[in-house]
């Protein structure tokens, strides 16, 4: 993977380098107060789902600073790559994270779900076959039983977060025997992945001649602060791994990057769209399959599956109906559904098609490093029939190296998907208002639309111009 050439930092950013250091260093540090003092104002609510119009104004609030500072940082000013400058970004980044660290999970169920994959294992059962609600489990039904998640269905998790899950409840167990606290211990292997992230992000904009500073677009997001450090969500792990292989691949060290993405895919199966971009390099004009990488790949994948290997291939099911069983927050999927009279199985199956015509299509263009993977994740989440919030920090590290406006826009808007909530909480209904949904994705794909849409007129003006010359001069035209 080559490094960005100046050009490929102006169109990611375009923005120039003229903000005084005095003024970056005052607009940086008035964000960061004010992303501190939006979080503190999400702590002192308590529990979340108790207050849910409050937290998303919070949160919609504090995203404002945060984007301006991911404004302000794509300046670019040599200042900002000076130790002082990096420790400071590093230092708000923890502060935000043990501002609400202390928080219940509560707006998701989650982690008493990664729990009782833990407790089931540890009393002998199989999580690919094990269902929280048969009578068989009953006896491990406690406290928390209400908060586990899908009662009527195993796992959907890959080997490596099944494997933890069990290691973690015999670690959490001993720690404190209250169901409760155990529950919110599961958070912190996934609150310290998330810093995992920020550390592989650090490797990989530099491999691909990124300031290292552009790390603040992740570190300080109120989506990776909210989503791993109250909410817990295990989604930190796969994307850890994934900035690790990527920032490997990006050093041309492909059978390790492949190793890596088969772990990341075996902890959610998400990373998988971005196999194309790690088996398939370009030599000049041809295209390679990295056939040692793949077999390097296949063998770890074989031993971390070992453990499950005659259960694994059962969460297949779960997945289907992931893709289009039932519906959580999604956007294009609803078109899709539409289309097909109502009909989800027929509109999985376009989506699925849709997605794989879309990977293959951008893995063979030519694209700035890293712009490939980003739109793969983007249209992965875009066709899914489920797109909970914290799915979108898949794509935010990427944001880091092409920090694309409206992108950073759906990840303040997300938020909005939260709504549902309080009537779950209260009746078991899981509605979504169609409004509310409308304006979480409107602004964005109408934005995202303009995007794709000035990048294909693009080459017709360009054709247009050289024809428009060709005309014009007498020289080209007595040659011709």
């Amino acid at each position: 993977m080559k490094t960005l050439a100046p050009s490929d930092h102006a169109s990611a950013a375009s923005i120039p380098t003229h903000l005084s250091k005095g003024r970056l260093v005052t607009g940086l540090g008035a964000c960061a107060a004010l992303i501190e003092g939006g979080l503190l104002a999400i702590l002192l609510l308590g529990r979340p789902a108790d207050h849910v119009p409050e937290y998303i104004s919070f949160y919609l609030l504090l995203s404002v600073p945060y984007v301006t500072a991911c404004w302000l940082i794509t300046r670019g000013a040599p200042f900002l790559s000076s130790r002082i400058a990096f420790r400071w970004i590093w230092a708000a980044a923890l502060l935000f994270r043990l501002t609400v660290l202390p928080l219940d999970p509560s707006l998701s169920e989650d982690t008493a779900r990664y729990r009782w994959q833990g407790l089931v294992q540890d009393a002998g059962g199989d999580p690919y076959l094990a269902i929280p609600e048969e009578a068989r489990w009953e006896g491990l039904r406690d406290q928390t039983w209400e908060r586990v998640s899908t009662k009527d269905k195993p796992s959907a998790y890959g080997p490596v977060l099944e494997l933890l899950n069990l290691w973690y409840y015999r670690l959490a167990a001993r720690l404190d025997p209250d169901p409760w606290k155990q529950i919110w211990l599961f958070k912190l292997p996934f609150a310290l992945a998330d810093l995992g992230v920020g550390l592989a992000l650090m490797a990989l904009l530099r491999a691909v001649g990124r300031s290292r500073a552009w790390v603040l677009i992740y570190l300080w997001s109120p989506l990776a602060v909210t989503e791993y450090w109250i909410e817990g969500h295990n989604d930190a792990i796969a994307v850890a791994f994934v900035v690790a292989a990527l920032a490997i691949s990006a050093r041309g060290r492909k059978s390790w990057a492949l190793a890596l993405l088969v772990v990341a895919t075996l902890c959610k199966f998400w990373p998988v769209v971005l196999a194309p971009y790690l088996l398939l390099t370009r030599d000049g004009r041809r295209w390679r399959v990295e056939w040692t990488g793949l077999a390097t790949a296949a063998g770890v994948g074989l031993v971390l599956c070992l453990p499950y290997w005659t259960s694994v291939a059962s969460v297949r099911d779960v997945l289907a109906g992931l893709m289009g069983g039932w519906r959580n927050n999604d956007s294009l999927f609803a078109l899709l559904v539409h289309l097909t009279g109502g009909d989800l199985q027929s509109a999985a199956s376009l989506a699925k098609w849709a997605l794989v015509i879309t990977v293959g299509s951008l893995r063979f263009l030519r694209m700035p490093p890293l712009a490939g993977e980003l739109a793969a994740i983007c249209a992965l989440l875009l066709l899914s029939a489920n797109c909970f919030p914290w799915y979108l920090t898949w794509m935010l590290p990427l944001l880091a190296v092409h920090p694309i406006p409206a992108l950073l826009l759906w990840t303040a808007l997300v938020p909005l998907a939260y709504h549902v909530v309080p009537a779950y909480e209260a009746t078991g209904s899981w509605s979504y208002d169609n409004a509310l949904t409308l304006a979480e994705y409107l602004p964005v794909l109408v934005w995202l639309g303009a995007l794709a849409g000035r990048q294909a007129v693009r080459p017709l003006q360009l054709l247009g111009g050289r024809l428009a010359g060709t005309r014009g001069s007498p020289a080209k035209r007595d040659a011709r």
